[in-house]
């Protein structure tokens, strides 16, 4: 009886939620790609948003002034996004392998590298990648704490003071 077998249903991109985020708003774009405005676990008390287009590499999570966005700014960048972009809508984006999710964080991560001072992690720093990875925070945490287990001078892991969670930190190169 194939004849009578549905495929089975895929989200579309005007109601898809990535893996570990939660979606506020949605825009379309002119030529009907989604624009997203979405938070992800805060791990600072406050939630930080991100904007991502589903049509285009269009991806913002710090406002014009390098700070990190709030719902509002979120919401601004995006609805300016989708009023100039010419996006056709691509569907939604290939969830990556475990391996391929965790070379986007390791990185994301190695570009912190380039200072003088150890530089510290926190969840919040990959939200502009969230769409990408598909992933939820705990299995960011996880691959957090066995990338500083296997190479401490890269990322190093202390618990937290309060005794509730562990505090990541990339090391940086050393200097002669």
């Amino acid at each position: 009886m194939a004849l009578f077998t549905r495929p089975a249903p895929t989200a579309a991109p005007e109601t898809w939620t990535p893996e570990g985020t939660l979606v506020s708003q949605r825009y379309r774009a002119m030529e009907g790609a989604t624009v997203l405005v979405y938070t992800a676990d805060a791990d600072r008390g406050t939630a930080r948003y991100a904007a991502a287009c589903l049509g285009c590499t269009y991806r913002e999570d710090r406002n014009a002034s390098g700070n990190v966005m709030t719902e509002p700014d979120a919401a601004q960048a995006a609805n300016a996004h989708a009023t100039a972009c010419r996006a056709v809508p691509r569907g939604i984006p290939a969830r990556p392998t475990d391996a391929a999710a965790a070379k986007l964080i390791r990185t994301r991560l190695w570009a912190r590298r380039y200072g003088k001072a150890p530089h510290p992690v926190h969840i919040s720093d990959f939200n502009a990648i969230r769409i990408e990875l598909q992933r939820p925070t705990d299995w960011i945490k996880a691959l957090l704490t066995d990338l500083a287990q296997a190479d401490p001078g890269f990322l190093t892991a202390t618990p937290v003071s309060s005794g509730k969670g562990t505090r990541f930190t990339v090391q940086p190169f050393d200097r002669p």
